[in-house]
């Protein structure tokens, strides 16, 4: 029974019957009955008494749940999640703090210029000029004329004043940034690392104004007593000035670096006592649950019927479909509107589920994204049409979300892809704008033309981007290069000394979109410097006929680098191989999932073995696992869309050319981000557990028996967190250099030729000579206390005194008066 239909039935003078059915009997016998019924939504009895238990619940004062009325939930969000420009910062706290900024900047303006009219005051300016600071009073003086400009001479009593407001400012801030930390469970965190941001600011503020007034009156002014008095008529008249607007300026720079400080400092303590995730560290301390952040404690069945939602919504373009794969989960819907709007519910024995989608534009590459909310009641009733019954009842659990291309995201995730897709869609068209301009035309790349495959697309871009973050990315490009030729310079000297391996594998494994192929690469560009012969093998696709009849691990699938070259082709004498995927591959992607423990042992075994045999045939061989949260990759997937999005704008650019162009460039940047890159989203999870399961149980440690000393070669697994793609890509280069340096200055833990020998005809017997793998039991994760860090207890010690000053500086609180 539709809207229509109900109206006319009020007006025809039927709602005294309706009303009246439910009241003759029971509504728990009645509902009890109705519990039989199917859902098929056919029959006008079912209509009716559906009608009559909405107007009987809705206007029945004695009904326990009709205040509760309101809590249907709406079908849009009240704030678009959008606004959060970054993590921990949304629309408004960005505009509190630039407020902030500006209120500092704004009391700097006041003090100087009250120190100005300070000086243009004759008494002051004449009394300056007239001090000897030769002498002691006079000296004391004219410090303190000094202080008086510092301080903001007739504007001290007004920036006195203001300082009620100031804290204000500040403390709404810190509770705020607090508050929108939740989504981490950091509230407490931020909030500790806040007030140690602020003691920051105070200290260093302090220690500016100290050292000045200390500077002066111990060296400025003798100085000037011997060298400037005797020749100007001014006296120190000219030290005095200066000094005293650089007290004015000083502390106000001085604030930014001890807020820092404090902040830096609380943030690293937590990370460190938390084990969080490191730029790069051991697969052996690599803890999957730790994260960069800790994402806000979901429901786990919610989260987990969400991501199955976001399957079976899919692309969306197919709503029937849609319906059919919610249907084989379980959602029947129950409610449709205007938009697009859909709502399904589902019983799980004494409990309803109950999940609205809407579409939540703009569309994305022509695909309109989905907001979805899941809520878990008590069923009140499980008749045909009780849904806005059972809506009426407080909800035990509830979250929401955005599906787009079959993967589930969060609201700070979803934030993350969309802002980076407009932030590039941004720069790209920024980049068009000042194409073939004499601004263009100044820089060492200038655009000359439209780009035609990824390097030149992201080239085009960065030129695009906003002042500060060219300055800012370019002076981190330039810290990288320079790691990088350092590193070469290193491959350089032990090849002159014969010790470099001359066969490399650098093995590039992790999850999709954590930024592999760029951030693993600099190792290549430092062994290319070298003269190494770079090449890069896929390994991204299931094994063929032929390969299935081989051993996994056989090296005619996974290559070594002296194995890539034809039989016509010259092989250089120092050569690396690229791994872009690899055996882990198969445990995620492949048939090799459903194996059971047993199984994957086997598996492991034989990994351990393809390593043995790196190390008889001198090959180096890095292994590198890559890990980024889920808020980075989000960001990824939508500077991949936006690349997408520019391709195709680019081929209808180069198609309005006079002249033919290649469109090879374009289907890289297109194939550059696919499908299977939405459903390892969906599967993060998963994914990373096995993962790090993988690399846990193949990891190579050294057996100090048989290798001698503990500084000798060493090859394990490094995890790669590329959360924060700066510190990530310094730390592997280094990371790189130290393997390297163990490798060639520890010759004696190669193989020999009668080794060799032996390994020709049965390579397990060397393997275990050499002994350097882990044990063959399976690996468990540990799940045991951690033991408390060094660095967080030196760091909290740092914390502490960090607060003995701020209280001996704020009240001159003396821990020596209570010993």
């Amino acid at each position: 029974m539709n809207g229509r239909e109900l109206n006319s039935d009020l007006e025809a003078g039927e709602t005294t019957a309706l009303i009246a059915k439910p009241m003759r009997s029971d509504y728990h016998e009645k509902t009890a009955q109705k519990d039989n019924h199917t859902c098929d939504g056919n029959g006008d009895d079912d209509d009716d008494d559906e009608l009559a238990d909405l107007i009987l619940h809705m206007f029945m004062a004695n009904f326990q749940y009709s205040d509760d009325l309101s809590r249907y939930p709406k079908t849009n969000p009240k704030l678009p999640p959008v606004v959060r420009f970054k993590r921990h910062r949304n629309f408004y706290i960005f505009e509190i703090n630039q407020f902030r900024h500006w209120w500092k900047t704004s009391r700097l303006l006041v003090r100087l210029s009250g120190g100005y009219e300070y000086c243009l005051n004759n008494l002051a300016w004449f009394a300056m000029g007239a001090f000897n600071v030769k002498k002691h009073k006079q000296a004391k003086r004219a410090l303190k004329s000094m202080k008086a400009i510092g301080r903001g001479g007739v504007s001290r009593e007004f920036l006195q004043n203001v300082h009620p407001f100031t804290r204000s400012v500040r403390l709404l801030l810190a509770i705020a940034r607090g508050w929108e930390a939740r989504v981490d469970n950091r509230f407490f965190e931020v909030l500790v690392a806040e007030a140690f941001a602020f003691m920051g600011n105070r200290c260093s503020r302090w220690i500016g104004r100290k050292g000045i007034d200390g500077i002066t009156k111990s060296v400025l002014f003798p100085i000037s007593a011997k060298f400037i008095a005797p020749y100007l008529d001014q006296n120190s008249r000219p030290v005095i000035v200066t000094m005293g607007f650089i007290r004015a300026i000083l502390p106000f720079a001085l604030s930014f670096q001890g807020s820092r400080f404090g902040r830096q400092l609380t943030f690293n303590t937590f990370k460190y006592a938390n084990y969080r995730w490191h730029p790069v560290q051991s697969v052996m301390k690599f803890d999957k649950n730790a994260g960069v952040y800790q994402d806000m404690e979901l429901d786990p069945e919610l989260l987990g019927i969400a991501h199955r939602v976001a399957v079976a919504i899919d692309h969306g373009d197919n709503p029937v479909q849609s319906r059919e794969n919610l249907l084989e989960l379980g959602f029947h819907i129950f409610a449709c509107g205007s938009g697009g709007h859909a709502s399904y519910r589902q019983f799980v024995g004494e409990k309803v589920i109950t999940l609205y989608i809407t579409p939540y534009g703009p569309s994305i590459l022509d695909e309109m994204p989905r907001y979805i909310i899941l809520e878990r009641r008590k069923a009140v009733s499980k008749t045909v049409n009780s849904s806005i019954i059972n809506a009426s009842a407080k909800p035990q659990a509830a979250i929401c979300g955005f599906t787009y291309s079959g993967a589930y995201f969060q609201s700070q995730e979803w934030a993350a892809l969309t802002n980076r897709y407009q932030l590039t869609l941004d720069a790209y068209e920024r980049s068009c704008k000042i194409l073939g301009t004499n601004t263009a035309m100044r820089h060492n790349n200038p655009l000359a033309g439209p780009p035609r495959d990824l390097q030149t697309l992201k080239e085009f871009i960065r030129y695009g981007n906003l002042p500060k973050k060219q300055r800012k990315d370019k002076k981190r490009w330039k810290n990288i290069n320079r790691e990088v030729e350092r590193v070469a310079r290193t491959v350089a000297k032990y090849q002159k000394q014969g010790t470099a391996p001359k066969q490399v594998i650098v093995y590039l494994e992790g999850l999709d979109c954590s930024a592999k192929s760029s951030t693993g690469g600099l190792v290549c560009s430092a062994l290319e410097k070298c003269g190494y012969d770079v090449r890069t093998a896929q390994h991204n696709r299931p094994p063929n006929e032929e390969q299935k009849k081989k051993p996994w691990m056989d090296r005619g699938r996974f290559e070594f680098p002296e194995d890539v070259y034809g039989p016509d082709e010259e092989k250089p004498e120092y050569t690396a191989l690229v791994w872009d995927r690899g055996p882990a591959g198969d445990f995620v992607y492949g048939s090799f999932a459903s194996l059971n423990k047993t199984e994957k042992k086997m598996k492991y075994e034989e990994f351990r073995q393809y390593d043995a045999m790196c190390r008889v045939e001198d090959v180096l061989f890095i292994k590198l696992l890559f890990v980024a949260d889920r808020d980075s990759i989000a960001g990824t997937l939508g500077k991949r869309l936006a690349h997408k999005k520019i391709a195709r704008d680019l081929r209808i650019w180069l198609d309005a050319n006079s002249i033919p162009h290649s469109r090879e460039g374009l289907e890289e940047i297109e194939a550059h981000i696919d499908p299977t890159d939405f459903v390892a989203f969906n599967k993060y999870k998963s994914n990373l557990s096995i993962f790090t399961e993988f690399a846990r149980n193949t990891n190579t440690l050294r057996n100090r028996t048989n290798m001698g000393s503990p500084d000798k070669y060493d090859d394990h697994w490094n995890v790669i967190c590329t959360t924060k793609r700066y510190p990530a890509r310094l730390k592997l280069l280094k990371k790189f250099e130290q393997q390297l340096r163990r490798y060639a200055v520890t010759p004696t833990d190669r193989v020999t030729l009668v080794g060799k020998f032996y390994a020709y005809f049965d390579p397990r017997t060397v393997a275990r000579r050499l002994s350097s793998i882990v044990p063959e039991n399976y690996v468990e994760e540990k799940h045991e206390a951690k033991k408390v860090s060094t660095r967080a207890i030196f760091q909290t010690f740092l914390l502490v005194l960090l607060l003995y000053f701020y209280a001996y500086i704020t009240w001159k609180f003396d821990m020596t008066d209570y010993l």
